[in-house]
């Protein structure tokens, strides 16, 4: 009995099974072998056997997805090893991790690759571009055979030709038959050329079978597929008593990806604007989902509507080389680096929230349905990632060629529009809208289509966004208000008695109009000069209107040059015409006599 049980277990259980019962180098034999029998007794192979999972719910990351299967299965008490699959090709197996309900204890998680002559997924778009693709490489294998079948056969005409030029060059003078030697020329001339017909005919049809077999390789990856093979998670659970366990496996795929997108309306009248917040997906994961649960994660594992910006000039001096110098060296000091327009002040959202239904009868329960499909996605997550998740089963099956859309969620915001005058560089006035993100969507870099009212205005890109930041958004042009800009006069000239300088005095003037019957807030941008050496001087003189006084210009952008205002412009009276409003200033520039300047532009 001892010898047998020996024969049937690992030395770990023997070691396991006699450390108990070791207190003495002389224990009782047959209390060793009641042990060792007992553990052979409770020893259980695992029963194998399929459990047949559904795609569930999936977590879409931008460049990869966790998809869990779920579903329940009855089993008896035992140990079990359940196996999960197939898994797409697409699948990391060292990501695969199963949870299981009351009822069982999850003792082990393993994934197998299993080789098949058959597809590795049940995905019947999968299988056809798999057929098609074998298809087409059993064509190109065909005609590799016949390309090399034809080599060989011209090889052997080359042999024909060698053996009749040496026997007619031995017979020559004795037995030569001039005619059975023109035959025999003739019939391997003949030959080659249509060996050599036939193998050009080859080659183009096989380089034309490679790209129909590349072609079909491009449709099968699109659909997901791969080479064919099928992969497994294998669930070891133990069950104590019959139950039904509840199984969920989850593994991370590859092809599946979110980008956002957004549609946002804005109405100047009204002083609203409206945020359509949705995701688009791509998946071409192997395996379709149908009807999930659908979670899109932050984590990370076009046509212009905005105007271009005022940036600052500057003034520097050089000296000519001495007169003992060559030619006239000049070392150049000018840079003008670009600066932002000033950043946008703080406004508020007000986020959207889904009616409620009533209690009551069927009626009120169907529109509690709907308008529980129709909510924005709910947000989750901690730190840095965000989770929204969409209220709404989701399906999308496994194709790279097809982009699905659905919403996350729509939001109200209550922004501050305001006109952008830069004649400086822009003849055309813009439109901006700025307002704070108060609510629990970070706004992710994505594509915008813009719309006034009801009037497309082209698309812009939207930078990321986080919860509380600050939106600026431009809706294109506003040709209803314009802005000219004019120097009016330019004067050079000398002064100083002792130390003499030489300067160039100034003066400028905006007109604006509007011809809207509302008034509007501009913002006006031009610039003066700014000297980097102390010896050139720049003065802004006689500012009218002054200049605006929010402490991030002043701060930011003064120092640079840039100029400021922020002007209300009235409305225009249904019988009048616009009245103009006028902003005008003087520039002094002045540099020691015997200097240049760079950098000085009207």
């Amino acid at each position: 009995m001892q010898q047998h049980v020996l024969s049937s277990l690992s030395l770990s259980s023997i070691l396991l099974a006699i450390a108990p019962i070791a207190p003495s180098a002389h224990a009782d034999v047959r209390a060793v072998d009641a042990a060792l029998t007992f553990i052979e007794d409770d020893t259980e192979k695992p029963v194998a056997m399929r459990a047949d999972l559904k795609v569930s719910s999936v977590t879409l990351y931008r460049g990869r997805a966790a998809v869990t299967r779920s579903g329940k299965v009855g089993l008896r008490a035992g140990v079990y090893e359940l196996r999960v699959g197939p898994l797409p090709e697409t699948a990391d197996l060292d990501s695969v991790q199963a949870k299981i309900g009351d009822g069982a204890k999850l003792l082990e998680v393993k994934t197998e690759t299993v080789a098949l002559p058959a597809p590795s997924s049940d995905n019947p778009r999968v299988q056809e571009a798999l057929a098609k693709w074998e298809e087409a490489k059993a064509v190109v294998n065909d005609l590799t055979r016949q390309l090399a079948n034809n080599g060989a056969a011209l090889k052997t005409i080359d042999s024909i030709a060698a053996k009749v030029s040496s026997d007619a060059s031995d017979s020559l003078g004795t037995s030569l038959d001039p005619a059975k030697l023109e035959a025999q020329l003739a019939f391997i001339a003949k030959e080659r050329d249509r060996l050599t017909a036939r193998e050009l005919e080859l080659t183009k049809a096989k380089r034309d079978a490679e790209g129909l077999v590349a072609m079909r390789l491009r449709e099968l990856n699109a659909a997901g597929g791969a080479p064919p093979s099928e992969r497994f998670a294998l669930v070891t659970i133990v069950v104590p008593r019959d139950a039904e366990v509840a199984t969920n496996v989850t593994y991370l795929v590859a092809n599946a990806t979110w980008q956002p997108s957004y549609t946002i309306r804005g109405n100047p009248e009204a002083g609203a604007l409206s945020l359509e917040f949705d995701a688009n997906v791509r998946q071409a994961t192997g395996e379709d989902w149908n009807d999930v649960a659908l979670v899109l994660s932050t984590a990370q594992p076009t046509r212009a509507a905005n105007p271009s910006a005022v940036s600052p000039s500057y003034i520097e001096l050089y000296e000519p080389a001495p007169p003992e110098t060559l030619g006239f060296q000049a070392k150049a000091m000018y840079d003008m680096p670009a600066v932002g327009s000033a950043a946008p002040a703080p406004m508020e959202m007000a986020p959207s929230s889904p009616g409620g239904g009533g209690e009551g009868g069927a009626e009120d329960r169907a529109a509690r349905i709907y308008a529980g499909l129709a909510a924005d996605a709910s947000v989750g997550g901690t730190g840095p990632a965000v989770e929204y998740r969409i209220p709404r089963t989701f399906t999308a099956a496994s194709n790279a060629d097809v982009e699905r859309r659905t919403r996350v969620a729509n939001l109200d915001a209550k922004p501050t529009f305001t006109l952008v005058a830069q004649p400086l560089v822009e003849q055309d006035v813009y439109l901006r809208a700025r307002f704070r993100n108060e609510s629990a969507y970070i706004f992710l870099p994505g594509e915008a289509r813009m719309y006034l009212g009801a009037d497309s205005i082209g698309r812009a890109n939207l930078s990321e966004v986080p919860v509380g930041g600050e939106v600026e958004l431009w809706f294109g042009k506003e040709p209803r208000v314009t802005a000219r800009r004019e120097m009016t006069t330019k004067k050079e000239g000398e002064s100083g008695v002792f130390a003499k300088s030489k300067g160039i005095d100034r003066s400028y003037r905006i007109v604006l109009e509007n011809t809207l019957t509302r008034p509007v807030d501009v913002e006006v941008w031009d610039r003066v000069p700014v000297s980097r050496n102390e010896a050139a001087k720049v003065e802004l003189k006689d500012v009218t209107p002054a200049l605006a006084t929010d402490e991030k210009y002043t701060k930011d952008s003064k120092p640079q040059g840039l100029l400021k205002w922020t002007l209300a412009l009235p409305a225009r009276t249904s019988d009048a015409d616009a009245k103009p409003v006028t902003i005008s200033w003087k520039s002094r520039v002045s540099w020691p006599e015997g200097k240049l300047i760079s950098g000085d532009v009207d």
